[in-house]
């Protein structure tokens, strides 16, 4: 991905509601437009509600259908992290059959066609571009973009699971709740990063087999300085780890042993730093009675949760964001 690829296409948000079958087949086949639906039996008090928020980088889906069906979906680019809350669904990815319910969460890997026998289910999804996964991996681990790959389908243990259906529970009610947080681009790449984070941790991956090699042989703090004049040029961008070691020249975990040695911290956390001081040098410069709120201002630095931005702010500064907005 091109260093100035950091603008945030529009977020867009379907919501449909529908007891008519004709009505929600017509709706499906428009979203599934590739894809093969195979009717087998229907609800007598049939069901459809479909609601997605599509942020660029992450998607949250959540569909509820009380029918008997039988869908051929065609590859996709996407990795697919799936959750049932009701229902059942067989997948069948042309290997093996992987039976889904309530409680199960579950990954759809990108490329390979799927078969999915859905019976009355209600069903979260979360979309997550690759290319988000495998920055995040880079830089917590060093192994190459290219080399990140998910091994299997199932969490590698019933704990992780539940982790991840809280996880999603999460970015779900971020990314479907009040429009008005998810208009930032920085708290977007949060939730994107959150789910990368989870999702490395849940599902089989080749980063769990990468060895912790030592880096030798430090760059020069010339690339430390290249790295820190990037941060703070696009500390309001939804810049990533790989970016930022692109701009200093070296590879990622390259550039996090630079830091750990010149500045006792990694690259992230330095990004992490400088925008809690943009955060603060707004909250200083806001006016409560003009409408600006600490919510907002948060949320324009990338913090999804107000509670941890409260925490990091008060360990700096001493205070809390309200008696800075306020006094």
């Amino acid at each position: 991905m091109r260093l100035d690829e950091t603008a945030q296409p529009p977020i867009s948000r379907f919501e449909f509601a529908t007891h008519d079958i004709g009505a929600a087949h017509d709706v499906l086949r428009q979203i599934y437009a590739n894809h093969t639906f195979r009717i087998h039996r229907t609800a007598e008090k049939f069901v459809y509600r479909h609601t997605a928020v599509d942020a660029g980088l992450i998607k949250a889906v959540r569909v509820t259908y009380t029918m008997d069906v039988t869908v051929d979906f065609q590859p996709t680019d996407n990795l697919i992290f799936v959750a049932l809350a009701n229902g059942r669904v067989d997948t069948h990815d042309g290997r093996a059959v992987t039976r889904t319910g309530p409680g199960d969460v579950q990954l759809h890997r990108p490329g390979r066609p799927l078969t999915n026998h859905c019976r009355d289910f209600d069903m979260f999804s979360i979309n997550l571009n690759p290319s988000v996964v495998a920055d995040v991996a880079s830089a917590r681990t060093g192994i190459a973009p290219h080399d990140v790959r998910f091994d299997g389908s199932a969490p590698v243990s019933k704990e992780l699971g539940r982790y991840w259906w809280d996880t999603m529970a999460y970015l779900h009610g971020f990314l479907t709740g009040p429009p008005g947080p998810a208009q930032s681009p920085l708290a977007v790449s949060a939730a994107a990063d959150l789910a990368a984070t989870a999702a490395l941790v849940t599902f089989p991956n080749t980063t769990m087999a990468t060895p912790d090699r030592p880096v030798t042989g430090p760059p020069a703090p010339a690339s430390v300085r290249r790295a820190v004049s990037y941060i703070e040029s696009h500390a309001g961008e939804p810049i990533t780890a790989a970016w930022i070691a692109e701009a200093a020249r070296v590879t990622p975990r390259a550039l996090q042993a630079a830091f750990r040695r010149h500045l006792d911290t990694t690259p992230m956390a330095y990004l992490r730093r400088v925008r809690l001081s943009r955060a603060h040098r707004d909250l200083v410069e806001a006016d409560p009675t003009a409408g600006d709120t600490v919510a907002a201002i948060a949320h324009r630095w990338g913090y999804l949760s107000l509670s941890h931005f409260a925490a990091d702010y008060r360990a700096a500064y001493g205070r809390t964001p309200r008696q800075t907005l306020i006094y």
